[in-house]
């Protein structure tokens, strides 16, 4: 069984020290892609960095600034932009806005999350969103902006906008990236959106080192545990793992360009 993980945070303060014992233990785990995301530009420079250090065991790196940290950026920085360029890279982010924390003020969020989306249309990579609480405002923002949103492939990471939005996602033929939520007792909602996503527009995740699917919720996460995650979706889903693990396989060839695990 091979499965992917496409969102973590390797480059994290609390993996990054651990960061070749983590890549090992995915690897042992049947892992074979992990996209380690930026949160901001020295966080997106490492994530490269990780990228080339352990391309073999199949690191790749998503740049961009998060909104929490938003309010550190009036544009995209040239040094980040430049990472763009780096054939590690793969996409864009993760931006977006988070109501939830509000660690940045809104109007900055929405700035960035504009700047990110003008990048992804550039750059012709795949755009990965973080929503939390703001999924009307996001979507008010990707119909306004001056670019062709259609052609620019969108990921909506560790998806929360429950049912409310299924139809809003089908339409801008965004992708689901699902977490470690999924497993946890009071989903039942999360487990009815991935039930009913299109096959074709399902990813999983883990969003490691935070969402830590049972049975280690209230420990660290890594991507090894993105199994946890698989297995759930598949029994939402009715399928076997080994199928969803197909499925989840070829989406994330498609959209982020690696070669398939599966022939």
């Amino acid at each position: 069984m091979r499965f992917i993980d496409t969102h973590c945070h390797i480059n994290s303060d609390q993996l990054r020290a651990d960061a070749s014992a983590v890549i090992s233990r995915a690897r042992e785990a049947g892992v074979g892609y992990m996209l380690t995301v930026g949160s901001d530009p020295a966080t997106s420079a490492e994530a490269v960095k990780l990228a080339h250090a352990y391309g073999q065991e199949g690191v790749y790196a998503a740049i961009g600034v998060h909104p929490h940290d938003s309010k550190t950026v009036t544009d995209i920085p040239e040094a980040l932009s430049k990472l763009a360029e780096d054939p590690r890279v793969v996409a864009i982010g993760e931006t977006g806005l988070d109501y939830y924390y509000d660690h940045s003020p809104r109007d900055a969020q929405g700035n960035a999350f504009r700047r990110h989306v003008e990048w992804a249309s550039k750059t012709g990579k795949p755009l990965v969103i973080h929503v939390r609480d703001a999924m009307a405002d996001a979507l008010k923002l990707l119909d306004k902006v001056p670019f062709d949103v259609s052609k620019i492939p969108l990921v909506f990471h560790c998806y929360a906008g429950g049912l409310e939005y299924l139809n809003a996602m089908k339409d801008l033929d965004a992708y689901l990236s699902i977490g470690g939520p999924v497993t946890w007792a009071k989903s039942d909602e999360l487990r009815e959106v991935a039930a009913r996503v299109a096959g074709e527009r399902l990813l999983c995740e883990t969003d490691s080192p935070w969402l830590t699917p049972k049975p280690y919720r209230g420990k660290l996460n890594e991507p090894a545990y993105v199994r946890f995650v698989y297995e759930e979706i598949a029994k939402s889903r009715g399928v076997s793992v080994e199928d969803l693990a197909r499925t989840v396989d070829a989406n994330a060839a498609r959209l982020f360009g690696w070669e398939p695990l599966y022939a």
